[in-house]
């Protein structure tokens, strides 16, 4: 084709995390395509220097309003808007802009089991949507409204790619070594209360317990306190947002994600091509890279946790074999050629058959 296809990535963020590493490894494996012109657009914030970084075009607003989109669409005048996530989607499709609309779910959040105004909204917005893609069949299977729109959802999972992990977990050196560590947003879905009383037990049977907490969030501050009221703060190192945490997740030993819910559950996957046992609550798609060889899911049970990390920290014929399994299962999972073919794919059918 020679006609270059515009695709507007559109956020309700400003910072960097999960979904927004999705989005900047698509825009970046897609530069190798010439008819592909990306921009990124959403909420301005500590988001802008890492794009600037990695020298991908954006257009940053202060709100995600229809007001606002409606302006960006008219000065880029995009052939496809790719929205990320739940509101991104709705904001999108009340533009009812001439562009073709993909809708892209990062996490299954508790409201769309069932009937409510948000579930309602959402499916409207889908049907006017191409494509939803999503990053589990969770998604699907709880979204209360999914045999209507049954037909547009492609679970894709998310762009994996190993040898970059493996690279970024060498660039740098640090001295710190970790016997346990969580890395994500502290938000409420990640389930802070649970991952606090896991900490709690594990210093009381091993009070020289080394653990890493990696990750800002809205509940940042609030565990902070609970951990110094708690005197559990001279066995946690609280780090905040790390640009590239990958070298802190090599030195530690154990993963712990007690998410209430999840999306894909990305981490997991870069822990495991690491060679770090995870143990984790299962949710979203973290039962499916998940599983007794290579970690355990201990669903949201305390004690399942605290037995098993102590197992892995006491017993190494125990833990080496995991170790070993976290890397074998984890070259399966790697899939980043294959994701892009799916993303180029679709962006070039919806093209052609709108044209």
């Amino acid at each position: 084709m020679s006609e270059p296809i515009r695709v507007l990535h559109v956020l309700n963020t400003g910072s960097y995390s999960g979904a927004e590493n999705v989005v900047i490894t698509i825009i970046n494996n897609l530069k190798s395509y010439e008819n592909i012109q990306c921009t990124y657009l959403s909420l301005n914030g500590d988001i802008k220097e890492r794009l600037e970084k990695e020298n991908i075009d954006y257009y940053l607003v202060e709100k995600l309003s229809i007001k606002n989109l409606k302006k960006a669409i008219k000065v880029l005048n995009p052939d496809i808007i790719h929205a990320h996530d739940y509101t991104a989607t709705i904001i999108s499709s009340l533009c009812f802009s001439k562009a073709k609309i993909i809708s892209h779910i990062h996490n299954n959040s508790p409201w769309i089991k069932k009937r409510g105004i948000y579930s309602y909204v959402f499916l409207f917005s889908c049907l006017r949507c191409k494509k939803v893609f999503t990053v589990s069949d969770s998604i699907e299977k709880e979204y209360v409204f999914s045999k209507y729109i049954k037909n547009k959802i492609d679970c894709i999972g998310n762009p994996i790619d190993i040898n970059k992990i493996k690279k970024l977990a060498d660039a740098y050196n640090i001295n710190e070594r970790y016997d346990m560590i969580f890395l994500g947003r502290l938000t409420e879905a990640k389930n802070p209360e649970l991952l606090i009383k896991i900490i709690e037990n594990l210093v009381a049977k091993k009070p020289s317990i080394k653990i890493a907490i990696v990750g800002e969030g809205d509940k940042f501050l609030e565990i902070k306190a609970i951990l110094e009221n708690k005197s559990l703060i001279k066995n946690v190192k609280m780090y905040g947002f790390v640009e590239n945490p990958y070298p802190i997740l090599k030195n530690s030993k154990i993963l712990c994600l007690p998410s209430k819910w999840e999306g894909y559950g990305l981490v997991a996957v870069e822990a495991l091509s690491l060679g770090i046992p995870v143990v984790c609550s299962g949710a979203g798609g973290l039962k499916k890279i998940v599983n007794n060889r290579c970690g355990r899911i201990c669903a949201d049970k305390k004690e399942l946790y605290i037995t098993e990390i102590n197992n892995l920290l006491n017993y190494s014929e125990y833990f080496n074999k995991k170790c070993y399994e976290a890397r074998e299962y984890s070259r399966k999972l790697d899939n980043i050629d294959k994701y892009m073919k799916i993303v180029y794919e679709t962006y070039s059918i919806i093209f052609e058959k709108e044209r």
